[in-house]
C-alpha cells in the first residue's frame, strides 16, 4: 500500500477512535508496582490523541493538499511517570505526528528523563530533556494547554518539532527568591540534537534542493546544542517575563550540485546558530496576554571537496514576534486573537517572499474534561514559511492575502 493511502487509512482510524473515546469517557491509568515485593508508588500512565483539519484558500500551506483541504494533522502521545523515592521523578513520553509529508506516524521519543531536585533552588535532569524556551515550547504537544490550535508559525513551527523540541543530555534549574523583587527560575540545559529524516527540517531541505534543476539533498547530522532560560516573576500577581539564549553548533547537511553546470559536486554545509528570545506574559482573571520575540542569527560555512565554497557562506539573520490575548467566558468556552509576523531575513523585510504575517482568531470549546474542540481562521500575507516544492512552485507566489481554516479535536486522559 502506497504511503499516501496508510496516511488516509491512519487518519480515519484515528478519527473513528477520537469520536468511541470521546462518547466513552476516558480516565488516567495507574499499574500498580506491588509485585515487585515493595511499597513503591504505582506507575502512571496518561495520553492523548488529536485529529485536525487544514484547508487553505490560496496556497498548500503546511500540507501539499491544503488548498482541497487536508485531514493529514494529526497526534497521538502516550506518557508514563514514576516516582520511586523522595524527589525523584522519572517520565518518558512516546510521540507520533503527521503534518502533511512531516512526520508520517514515525514513532518517537519525545522525552525520556530521570528529574532529582536537592532543594527549591537546585534540581537536576539527565536524559532526553525537553528544550525550554519560551512559553510553549515544553508544552507544544499538549493541545489542552492553550487556545489556539497553531501557535505563532515563525517561533513555534509544528514541523519542525525535532528541532526545537528535544536534547539528549541534561539540565541544571531552579528557583531563587528576590524579597520584594519576586523570585527568579532558571534552567541552564545542553546536550545533542538528534534529527528525523521524515522530520521538518530534513523535509524543508529536500523541498528547496531537489526542487532545483540539477542539485539534490543527501543527509545531514546531529549537532550540540545548549541555553538557559529564565524567568523572573515580580511582585505583581499574574505577570512574568523570560528570557532565553540557545546555541546550536555545527549543524551540518550534505547536498550536490551537478558539475555539468558549473557547479562543485559534493558540498556540505555547516551552520553554527544563536537564538535570543524574550517572553511577557500577564494573566488577569479570565484574560491572558502574551507577546514574545525571537531573533536568530547565523553563520554558513560551506566546503566542496574538502575546500572552502564560498557560495553561500557568510552570516544570516532572522526574526519573528507575536501578541495575543485569550479570553476565557466560562468553564467550556475560551477564545482568543493573535497577530504575528515572521521574516527569513531582516534585511530584507519588504520582499513577500521572505516574510508571513498571521492575524488568526480561535475559538475553543470544552466539551469535558478531557475532550476539546477548537476552530481557527487566519489571514496570512507573504510566503516566506511555505515550502517551495512543486505543490508551491514560486513562479505563481506573490503578494496578495490568503486565508486559511483549521479544526482540531482532542481527546487525552
Amino acid at each position: 500500500m502506497k504511503k499516501s493511502k496508510l496516511n488516509h487509512t491512519w487518519n480515519a482510524w484515528l478519527t473513528a477512535a477520537l469520536g468511541v473515546t470521546a462518547a466513552c469517557g476516558v480516565q488516567a491509568y495507574e499499574v500498580p508496582l506491588s509485585f515487585f515485593g515493595t511499597n513503591m508508588p504505582p506507575l502512571d500512565f496518561h495520553g492523548f490523541a488529536s485529529q485536525g483539519f487544514l484547508y487553505s484558500s490560496d496556497y498548500n500551506y503546511l500540507d501539499s493538499d491544503s488548498k482541497n483541504g487536508s485531514f493529514q494533522f494529526s497526534e497521538v502521545g502516550l506518557n508514563a511517570s514514576f516516582n520511586p523515592f523522595a524527589h525523584t521523578h522519572i517520565t518518558a513520553q512516546g510521540f507520533l505526528f503527521d503534518v502533511g509529508n512531516v512526520g508520517q506516524y514515525e514513532p518517537d521519543l519525545d522525552y525520556a528523563l530521570i528529574d532529582y531536585n536537592f532543594s527549591d533552588a537546585l534540581g537536576v535532569r539527565a536524559g532526553r530533556i525537553l528544550r525550554p524556551e519560551g512559553i510553549y515550547n515544553t508544552v507544544q504537544s499538549v493541545d489542552l494547554a492553550r487556545t489556539f490550535i497553531l501557535l505563532p508559525q515563525g517561533m513555534y513551527d509544528a514541523r519542525y518539532r525535532d528541532f526545537s523540541g528535544s536534547v539528549d543530555g541534561g539540565s541544571v534549574y531552579g528557583s531563587l527568591g528576590m524579597a520584594k523583587a519576586g523570585s527568579l527560575t532558571y534552567e541552564l540545559y545542553g546536550g545533542m540534537v538528534n534529527l528525523s529524516d521524515k522530520g521538518g527540517v530534513a523535509r524543508l531541505l529536500e523541498d528547496s534542493l531537489n526542487h532545483q534543476p540539477y542539485s539534490s539533498y543527501n543527509g545531514m547530522s546531529g549537532f550540540p546544542e545548549g541555553g538557559l532560560q529564565l524567568w523572573w516573576n515580580p511582585p505583581v500577581t499574574g505577570l512574568r517575563v523570560g528570557l532565553a539564549v540557545d546555541e546550536s553548533l555545527g549543524f551540518s547537511y550534505d547536498y550536490w550540485v551537478n558539475p555539468l553546470i558549473g557547479g562543485p559536486g559534493a558540498i556540505n554545509s555547516s551552520i553554527d546558530s544563536t537564538v535570543l528570545h524574550s517572553s511577557l506574559e500577564y494573566q488577569r482573571k479570565n484574560w491572558t496576554f502574551q507577546a514574545e520575540y525571537l531573533g536568530r542569527y547565523q553563520s554558513v560555512d560551506n566546503t566542496a571537496s574538502g575546500r572552502p565554497y564560498n557560495a553561500g557562506s557568510g552570516h544570516a539573520a532572522a526574526d519573528t514576534w507575536y501578541v495575543d490575548a485569550s479570553y476565557r467566558f466560562n468553564k467550556r468556552i475560551e477564545t482568543g486573537i493573535y497577530y504575528t509576523e515572521a521574516y527569513n531575513n531582516i534585511y530584507d523585510r519588504g520582499n513577500p517572499a521572505q516574510y508571513q504575517k498571521d492575524l488568526a482568531l480561535s475559538l475553543r470549546f470544552d466539551v469535558t474534561d478531557w475532550w476539546i474542540f477548537k476552530v481557527e481562521g487566519h489571514y496570512l500575507h507573504g510566503t516566506g514559511l511555505l515550502h517551495n516544492n512543486s505543490a508551491n512552485p514560486i513562479v505563481g507566489q506573490d503578494d496578495r492575502g490568503w486565508f486559511m481554516l483549521d479544526l482540531k479535536t482532542t481527546v487525552s486522559f
